[in-house]
């Protein structure tokens, strides 16, 4: 029996030292390839990242010429007041155009054009503006790295709650055979004389308790697999040939920081990205400088001028035939500058300087508490560690005492109550050191997340 268990122990290290270097089973990176590809929240991470870079575009654009083109047609009617130089008419000895005139006015007008400008100068926002973008879209590439962390956990938690049923199911089968066994001596040991009816019964009670477990294991094990097929789109036929072995994950020889983690990163880009949101709120105060080009066809018709109560000559109308002008063309270089816009430009800029203390905060908040969760996930894992290693003598002993009390119950030295005893401890204790088996692997999980080492493990 000692040569049994030195081979065990033995056993045991290899396997954690062949977790060192792989820690994560190659078998398990199907499904999480399949639950990232069939991930909804990541398939919206994506477009986010798609929308900001149609956002990206359209700020470039502004850059490039811009081309309009417009047409008119309108209907002039105007009354109004001239003061036409006088002119002396010697002949007559009269004097024409004296003082103010009044007049009446109307006219058709209709134009048709071609407009270009384009901006020469923008006040730096434009440059600024597009850096932020960029700035966000990596901060949203981080986030759907992050994403893929999240999930990466899940599946593997989740294929590691079903290993764990493999080992309770060989418990229960195991106990179960143990105790038919068990059975079957009693039953003859009745027809002897030398057991009682009792003796039986209290065995078949804890084969009914064993078909209890059983029952509840395989519908467990039908909840994890309805999961998994929700979160990968895999068949349930194709996420059962998945088995490996539950084993201890060994990862005390590395050291793990901040440095790799998603989160903290899609902050700082988003930091960097309010501060050049803050640089192109600065720029709107500066003058915008732009060239232009027009080009149009322009015509005046049924147009009439009507001067009131001219000195001697009394209401003159005047008629155009025709007045049209053609090409029209004009070209230049305009500038803009917003010399008082009512506080809007300073209190802009003093929201943009806000959103950079907030998100600044944010981050050092976030590196706080991810330094003090990755202390504890640390502690978590060296704790279940040493835990595994008492549940592992647990197991042992308990091994031991149902050896025994299987021999001293056929040499009719302890009663049946004893021997179901031994074998209640035999099963929770083996079903600790799995679960605990569980809880360190879960624990290695958490600690390679919080350092954003997990997908990299799998894909490694």
């Amino acid at each position: 029996m000692l040569i049994i268990r030195y081979l065990s122990f033995i056993l045991l290290l290899t396997s954690i030292s062949g977790f060192a270097q792989q820690l994560i089973d190659p078998q398990l990176r199907l499904p999480v390839e399949k639950a990232i590809e069939s991930s909804y929240e990541l398939k919206n991470k994506q477009l986010e990242v798609e929308k900001n870079n149609y956002q990206y575009d359209e700020v470039k654009g502004k850059r490039q010429p811009n081309l309009s083109a417009i047409a008119l047609g309108g209907y002039l009617n105007s009354n109004g007041i001239i003061d036409i130089p006088t002119k002396s008419i010697d002949i007559l000895s009269t004097e024409l155009f004296s003082g103010n005139q009044k007049f009446n006015t109307s006219a058709g007008l209709f134009t048709v054009g071609i407009n270009a400008t384009q901006i020469i100068f923008s006040g730096l926002q434009i440059p600024n503006a597009l850096n932020a973008i960029q700035e966000k879209s990596t901060a949203l590439d981080y986030l759907k790295e992050a994403e893929k962390e999240t999930i990466t956990k899940d599946i593997l938690q989740t294929y590691d709650q079903l290993m764990l049923l493999v080992k309770v199911e060989e418990l229960i089968s195991n106990s179960a055979k143990r105790l038919d066994k068990e059975h079957l001596k009693v039953q003859k040991a009745i027809q002897n004389g030398l057991a009682i009816p009792y003796d039986r019964e209290k065995i078949k009670l804890a084969m009914l308790e064993l078909e209890a477990r059983q029952v509840e294991l395989n519908g467990n094990r039908q909840l994890l697999y309805k999961k998994l097929e929700t979160l990968t789109h895999l068949s349930e036929q194709d996420l059962q040939q998945i088995q490996y072995e539950l084993a201890p994950i060994d990862i005390l020889a590395s050291s793990y920081t901040l440095e790799n983690k998603k989160e903290l990163k899609a902050l700082e880009h988003s930091v960097k990205a309010y501060e050049f949101l803050y640089q192109k709120e600065k720029g709107s105060h500066l003058p915008q400088v732009f060239a232009f080009a027009n080009t149009n066809y322009t015509s005046i018709f049924g147009s009439r001028f009507k001067l009131k109560d001219v000195d001697i000559l009394g209401d003159v109308n005047l008629k155009i035939n025709q007045f049209s002008m053609f090409p029209n063309i004009l070209i230049g270089i305009g500038a803009k500058w917003e010399l008082l816009d009512g506080g809007q430009h300073k209190n802009k800029l003093v929201q943009a300087k806000t959103d950079i203390l907030i998100n600044e905060n944010k981050l050092k908040d976030s590196q706080e508490k991810l330094n003090l969760l990755l202390s504890k996930n640390k502690i978590d894992y060296e704790t279940s560690t040493e835990k595994l290693k008492v549940n592992n003598q647990q197991n042992t002993i308990a091994t031991n005492n149902l050896e025994i009390a299987s021999r001293r119950f056929q040499e009719g030295l302890i009663d049946v109550t004893e021997r179901l005893a031994a074998e209640n401890d035999y099963y929770k204790a083996n079903l600790g050191y799995y679960a605990q088996i569980l809880d360190q692997r879960s624990k290695t999980y958490e600690l390679l997340q919080t350092s954003g080492e997990l997908f990299n493990q799998l894909s490694n």
